[in-house]
């Protein structure tokens, strides 16, 4: 294969070689600094939250594109901003809060799921599998309602290591991308 027939191939070896390294590195670190990768997180969420108020605020556009200012848009703007401080202050109050916010909607969706087996509303070859899809989201819900920190430090470990294995398959195109382009 000539160099003219793949060009793109041999540009993205760069790119692709910097990005798995990269995410090599950030689950590393997920996995070894996970306490700190959950603050860091929850700092970053804080500022976002802040700009988020302080655009609704000052632009009176809402989530759907209207740009009219009207109570509520202010309203949510201050809520926003206030939520935004107060994850600033105390990083903990937001972590375990999105981890509630997880334990239901996996209990919901475990309940909805093993409910649907249970009544026959799936495919007859299926109804086993959405069974146990069901029964596992209860368990990961009641999991998460009972102790939400471990559940905030499984997911960020679960997530390093997805960094880590996207980033050794990164590094593959990478070395593909360059052979094709060779």
């Amino acid at each position: 294969m000539t160099e003219n027939s793949c060009p793109v191939c041999g540009s993205t070896f760069g790119s692709l070689l910097a990005k798995g390294i990269l995410m090599i590195i950030l689950g590393i670190l997920m996995m070894v600094f996970t306490l700190a990768s959950l603050f860091a997180s929850e700092i970053l969420l804080a500022i976002l939250l802040i700009f988020v108020g302080i655009t609704l605020l000052t632009s009176g556009t809402t989530f759907f594109g209207q740009p009219k200012r009207t109570w509520w848009v202010v309203v949510l703007g201050i809520l926003v901003i206030l939520f935004g401080i107060l994850t600033l202050i105390n990083p903990g109050i937001m972590l375990v809060y999105a981890m509630y916010v997880l334990a239901a909607a996996a209990l919901i969706g475990g309940v909805t799921d093993l409910a649907l087996a249970l009544m026959g509303q799936t495919a007859q070859m299926n109804r086993g599998l959405v069974a146990v899809s069901g029964i596992l989201g209860i368990i990961l819900g009641v999991l998460f309602l009972i102790n939400p920190v471990i559940a905030a430090f499984t997911i960020v470990q679960i997530a390093g290591i997805f960094f880590f294995a996207f980033g050794i398959i990164a590094i593959i195109e990478a070395f593909m991308a360059k052979s094709a382009a060779a």
